[in-house]
């Protein structure tokens, strides 16, 4: 569930003054809802009795994201679903400088220093079925493709970014088979991975962290149990975004 509607809370405040105090009545404001955009989302806003989960809309091509929070950071709980084309820029997305995403192909994912996209055009998961969309490494950190240590721009909107391989084993340690990480809050999808795609008993997603020059960390889960590994940067993983 969500609320709508802003929050207004009345506080006095007194400032000492030569014969005593002076009091002075004012109002704060905060939001009692989670709506608006994934760059424009300030937690810090949010009334304390706010809701935890929510949905935003990534300004960039105006699809819908959930996200909740979890373990006191606010995660994307819907893969990402940027499409191959798109140029990102450093006023919607986090990049320092505009990337490009590389054409949607089926075929590649094959060289650690390429980056790859392919867009399912579906978010229905099935057997052997594609869903969302998958990017190899070098796509997933916008070209930034560190040999070690996390990127330092990825394919997140504004304000978001690739979790850290240390984010997501804080995750694991509340959430460590597929079957808990693909209930709520979560919601990981058994999307496989490219090019052994669609659903199945795994998923992956994407860290920023690089572990050498062919190969970064992921979160792999299955349904009775999940890691964090590393992962040749050629497949294709599906991406999540935690709030910076």
């Amino acid at each position: 569930s969500s609320y709508t509607g802003q929050q207004t809370v009345t506080v006095t405040h007194s400032n000492a003054t030569a014969d005593g105090t002076l009091g002075f009545t004012g109002t704060l404001s905060c939001q009692s809802s989670i709506s608006g955009t994934m760059q424009a989302f300030n937690p810090s806003k949010l009334c304390s009795n706010a809701p935890t989960i929510g949905t935003l809309t990534d300004s960039r091509d105006n699809k819908s994201y959930t996200i909740a929070k979890i373990n006191d950071r606010w995660w994307m709980t819907r893969n990402l679903n940027i499409a191959s084309g798109t140029t990102l820029t450093s006023s919607t997305s986090n990049v320092s400088s505009d990337y490009t995403l590389p054409a949607s192909s089926k075929s590649g994912f094959s060289d650690s220093s390429t980056a790859y996209v392919y867009n399912s055009g579906s978010t229905s998961c099935g057997s052997n079925s594609p869903c969302y969309s998958y990017y190899s490494y070098v796509a997933a950190t916008a070209g930034t493709n560190p040999s070690s240590g996390a990127a330092s721009s990825d394919i997140c909107p504004k304000g978001w970014r690739l979790p850290t391989r240390a984010e997501y084993n804080t995750l694991y340690n509340s959430y460590n088979t597929g079957d808990t990480l693909t209930a709520s809050p979560f919601l990981a999808v058994y999307a496989g991975y490219y090019l052994n795609s669609g659903k199945g008993s795994g998923g992956r997603y994407w860290s920023s962290t690089a572990k050498s020059s062919g190969s970064a960390y992921a979160l792999e889960f299955y349904s009775s149990s999940a890691e964090v590994d590393y992962e040749p940067k050629s497949s294709g993983h599906s991406v999540r975004c935690v709030k910076s």
